[in-house]
């Protein structure tokens, strides 16, 4: 049967509408804005006892479930559960369509059993939308279907300079956030004294970046602080590849991975389903996995990538705007968003 063509200027409402620091949400608005009109979701104490007619053809929430559990404790919130439960309820009245955009199996600041509670919770929550984007294509089934994570948009000029970190020609970049869930300090405690690292990106918790100090030796250049855009490119285009520590089962998938492939990075990575689906599905001369801390340091030392211009082209138009805009149109297609 032949699909009926999308609604034209769909009334689209996102959440979060402004992420500092996360440029997911900006990428995916561009996208989106080839639909239609993109509006914040509208905060909860906005929205109560004010809903008199359907305000938006689709709304999608993305991030919601951390609200499932306490950041401090990393037990589950009841007010955080019943929150955005009541929330997703008012969202269903005010928006024709729903889609919740799993990023995690359950959130990372969740610990011992509230780590399988908080997983079934969110699997209830997901039954509250009409189907749920996950950015793997392992986790495809029933009502979650997968759309690429997109690309970071790079800067072609470097303005930027490496030299004055002095660093050895052969070295490797981990990017991105430092938080303890991410286990750095699990790769710097085993790290050999003849590999180099460089460790770069905010760290907000003054303990783990305690933990990191204590960690790095001469071999390591910790930089614990936001850096340019253009400084990021440039450490890791010259690196010897993109290393990714975290391998817990609450991933689904790294956006330092997208972004190393943005710039066509190879990446060493502990294995986890998403990266046996990326190897299996997309391409397996751009990521090298590991079993173990002691295999990915054996694989850093020994592995050499070979990867042509075909590699990247593919792995990259797979994760591609167009490639994204495609999977959107066909989820918006099954939510019956036609004219």
């Amino acid at each position: 049967m032949k699909m009926q063509p999308l609604k034209k200027n769909l009334r689209i409402a996102y959440f979060p509408f402004e992420n500092d620091g996360n440029r997911y949400t900006d990428n995916f608005k561009k996208i989106l804005s080839g639909f239609g009109d993109i509006a914040e979701a509208p905060p909860l104490k906005r929205i109560l006892g004010s809903i008199v007619q359907r305000r938006f053809d689709i709304l999608i929430l993305n991030w919601s479930d951390n609200n499932f559990v306490n950041a401090r404790t990393g037990r589950i919130s009841p007010f955080g559960v019943v929150k955005e439960f009541v929330r997703i309820a008012i969202y269903n009245v005010i928006s024709r369509r729903t889609i919740f955009v799993r990023h995690n199996v359950y959130p990372h600041s969740a610990v011992g059993k509230s780590r399988d509670l908080a997983g079934r919770i969110i699997a209830l929550y997901e039954k509250c939308f009409d189907l749920c984007w996950v950015h793997s294509g392992h986790l495809a089934e029933d009502n979650r279907f997968y759309v690429p994570h997109p690309l970071y948009e790079v800067d072609d000029a470097v303005a930027a300079s490496v030299a004055q970190l002095r660093l050895p020609s052969r070295y490797f970049v981990i990017f991105g956030r430092l938080l303890s869930y991410k286990n750095i300090d699990r790769l710097l405690e085993i790290l050999p004294p003849d590999m180099h690292v460089v460790v770069c990106g905010s760290c907000p918790d003054p303990d783990y970046l305690q933990r990191l100090q204590s960690l790095a030796g001469p071999n390591v250049t910790l930089i614990a602080e936001f850096i340019s855009d253009e400084l990021a490119r440039e450490l890791i285009v010259r690196s010897a590849g993109m290393v990714i520590c975290h391998a817990d089962d609450d991933m689904i998938v790294s956006g330092s991975i997208i972004y190393s492939i943005s710039l066509g990075v190879p990446v060493f990575a502990i294995e986890t389903p998403f990266i046996a689906w990326f190897r299996e599905t997309v391409n397996d001369n751009m990521v090298v996995a590991a079993g173990d801390f002691h295999d990915l340091v054996m694989h850093m030392r020994q592995h050499r990538f070979d990867i042509s211009a075909s590699d990247v082209a593919v792995t990259q138009g797979h994760f591609s705007d167009q490639s994204v805009h495609s999977h959107v149109a066909m989820t918006f297609e099954r939510l019956g968003l036609t004219q």
